[in-house]
C-alpha cells in the first residue's frame, strides 16, 4: 500500500496482512481526499480514529496537514504505524495513541479540523462514537466516516450534519460538518 499524493507520494505504508486490519482502499482514499482537499488540508490538524495502518492520517499529512493524532488499540498495529511514520518522515508531526477510541474521545483534549474514521465493519454501526465525536471538532470541522453499506448512518449526530455521502462498492463514505455546510 502506498501514499497516493503529496510530499510522500508513492512511498510505502508499512502493513502486515496477518494483523487483521482492513486498510481503506486506494480508490476510497483518493475520492475522500478529493472532497477533503476542497475544504483545504494545508495547515490543518487531523485525528485518525481506528487508525489501523494509518492510511487516512498519513495521506492527510502527505497532503499538507501539519499535525495528525492516530488512535489504535492494537499494540502491534501501533508499532507498525510508528514505523511507517518514521520511514515517511512524519514522526515529528504525529503521535500514535495506543488506546480504544472510546477512551480517546475523552482523553485527547484537543480540537481538530478533520476527524477521519474507518472502523472495522465487524463493529457494526458506530452511532455511539459519532454521538461523541463532535466534541473533537473545531467549529466548522469535518468528520469523514467510512462504513459498510449495510450499516447506514444518521443524517445528524448532535451538531454534526451530513453534508456529503459517496458509495464505493461495499464502502460508504459519509462526510459530516460541525454546524452544517459552510465551505
Amino acid at each position: 500500500m502506498r501514499v497516493i499524493a503529496g510530499e510522500a507520494k508513492g512511498q510505502r505504508i508499512v502493513s502486515q496482512k496477518r494483523l487483521g486490519a482492513r486498510p481503506t482502499t486506494q480508490r476510497v482514499r483518493s475520492s475522500l481526499f478529493a472532497i477533503l482537499e476542497s475544504a483545504g488540508l494545508e495547515g490543518k490538524h487531523v485525528v485518525d480514529l481506528y487508525a489501523g495502518t494509518g492510511t487516512l492520517g498519513i495521506e492527510a499529512l502527505s497532503r499538507g496537514a501539519i499535525w495528525a493524532d492516530f488512535v489504535e488499540d492494537s499494540p502491534k498495529r501501533c508499532a507498525l504505524l510508528r514505523r511507517s511514520l518514521d520511514s515517511l518522515g512524519f514522526s515529528t508531526r504525529a503521535k500514535v495513541h495506543c488506546m480504544k477510541v472510546e477512551q480517546a474521545l475523552t482523553s485527547l483534549g484537543k480540537s481538530y479540523d478533520f476527524v477521519l474514521m474507518d472502523p472495522p465493519y465487524t463493529l457494526g454501526p458506530v452511532h455511539h462514537i459519532l454521538e461523541q465525536v463532535g466534541g473533537l471538532t473545531k467549529e466548522g470541522g469535518l468528520v469523514a466516516a467510512g462504513h459498510s453499506k449495510h450499516h447506514p448512518l444518521e443524517p445528524r449526530y448532535g451538531e454534526l450534519e451530513l453534508i456529503k455521502e459517496r458509495r464505493y462498492g461495499e464502502t460508504v463514505c459519509s462526510i459530516y460538518q460541525e454546524g452544517g455546510e459552510t465551505w
